[in-house]
């Protein structure tokens, strides 16, 4: 204590100062139900049902520590800093899987929940592997189904199935676990993943880490929307890839149709609550619209008789809907969609403010509720890692054995 302030002032009469470094370092629907229900916005099912959360920050935490080593006895040496000066550059894990051992089974790491990974796992022979799913969601969801659940056709629990009834090893074999986590990194050459628990309040602190140590690694975290930096968007738009999203798409639909029912509204303000504005004319965007139309022509006609003629869909798109198939299909459906009450525009978006849509034109477009889907790309935590990926960021082929 007493040679390191001693140092510490040594230090500050030289007029020094030590720079801080912190080294950051779908499933199956059997049995889907049909019928609508547009009270029940939760999920009672077996899937995590979770309130919209802020997208975790996967970033590792490193331990501080700083040692001062006393200046040296040299009178050309105002200051020398050790390497022990700064902070330890060892992150802080708490016990996971250590790597196995001779005669035990390879263990093979599965990193994320969606079709690659479920299909990866229900195929894998558990008699030669054990398998460890890590995931930040325990269930596979169905996305081509999504759209039904935002206006009741089908039910939450009709879109998702359980990891653990895919591949039952992970709820039953003594060595094959499902954790509820975020992989943070990879360690190619310990042949190791860090981890980060997702934390939804339940936990006593907010996050904890732990290594698993992989024999064989499977990457199949899937993509992130895409929103070309536009602003905005993610502040006031909704997506469309997981089941919290449909939840969150539905209580706003039905509150804006309960609030504009309201006296006092202006005219102008009522047709904005009931503007529904879809971003994107790919297969989610023209989906989600044509269950939008059906529900305004089968249900908001005899539920919201004072509203009804009052509601919108416009499906905006900077090129054609459903570019990439066939000229029939994309003819087929505009003449569909038209036909069914819904407004294609074309244009492109440059800035989403809290209540309407800037244009690149200058056109605003007022919304009530609004839907992104222009697209998906690769994620940060794949952006993150040092590995071959083809130019559009997705990765060539890659096979990890541990030697």
């Amino acid at each position: 204590m007493v040679l390191s302030r001693i140092a510490r002032n040594g230090l500050r009469r030289s007029g020094s100062a030590f720079n801080k470094h912190s080294h950051q370092k779908d499933s199956y629907s059997q049995g889907a139900s049909t019928y609508r229900s547009f009270n029940n916005t939760t999920t009672n099912g077996f899937f995590l049902n979770l309130p919209h959360i802020e997208r975790v920050n996967h970033v590792s935490f490193w331990s501080r520590g700083i040692s001062i080593t006393p200046q040296r006895q040299f009178p050309s040496a105002e200051r020398l800093v050790e390497e022990s000066d700064l902070e330890s550059d060892e992150p802080s894990f708490g016990p996971g899987l250590e790597a196995t051992k001779p005669g035990e089974k390879p263990r093979v790491v599965v990193l994320g929940t969606g079709w690659a990974a479920c299909r990866f796992l229900k195929g894998i022979d558990t008699k030669v592997y054990d398998v460890v799913c890590i995931s930040p969601r325990n269930h596979m969801v169905f996305t081509p189904l999504l759209a039904s659940t935002c206006v009741g056709t089908l039910e939450f629990r009709s879109v998702a199935e359980p990891v653990s009834r895919i591949q039952t090893a992970l709820a039953k074999d003594p060595n094959s676990y499902f954790y509820l986590a975020s992989c943070t990194g990879v360690d190619t050459d310990k042949h190791e993943v860090f981890c980060e628990t997702v934390n939804y309040g339940e936990l006593p602190h907010e996050t904890y880490q732990f290594r698993v140590a992989y024999d064989k690694l499977v990457i199949a975290v899937g993509s992130e929307p895409l929103t070309f930096g536009v602003k905005g968007v993610k502040e006031h738009a909704f997506f469309l890839r997981e089941v919290n999203h449909a939840q969150e798409i539905r209580k706003k639909l039905l509150l804006n149709l309960m609030l504009s029912e309201n006296p006092g509204l202006s005219e102008e303000e009522k047709k904005r609550l009931l503007h529904c504005v879809v971003i994107g004319g790919g297969p989610t965007g023209v989906e989600f619209s044509g269950e939008l139309s059906d529900f305004i022509i089968r249900d908001v006609q005899d539920r919201y008789a004072h509203i009804k003629d009052d509601i919108k869909v416009t499906l905006i798109e900077a090129n054609e809907i459903l570019s990439s198939f066939d000229f029939g299909l994309r003819t087929y459906a505009a003449k569909h969609l038209t036909k069914c009450g819904v407004r294609l525009m074309r244009g492109v978006v440059k800035e989403v403010l809290a209540d309407k849509i800037i244009l690149s034109d200058g056109t605003d477009v007022p919304y009530g509720l609004l839907v992104w889907s222009t697209g998906v790309g690769p994620s940060e935590f794949v952006k993150s890692l040092h590995l071959p990926k083809a130019p559009g960021g997705r990765y060539i082929s890659i096979i990890t054995l541990r030697i």
